[in-house]
């Protein structure tokens, strides 16, 4: 096996790591369900930074 493939291997298995954390994390945190006031807070927050 070269190095090649296997930097290819590991990356795939990292990202999906990485995508699999991210999906439990999300399905755990349901602070947007319970926290209205944070969750417009934070909006409010993205709608300004992506204005400029």
């Amino acid at each position: 096996m070269s190095w090649k493939s296997l930097i290819i291997i590991v990356g795939f298995i990292l990202a999906l790591l990485i995508t699999v954390a991210g999906g439990v994390y999300l399905s755990i945190d349901n602070s947007c369900v319970n926290d209205k006031a944070s969750l417009e807070k934070r909006c409010q927050i993205a709608i300004s930074h992506h204005r400029y």
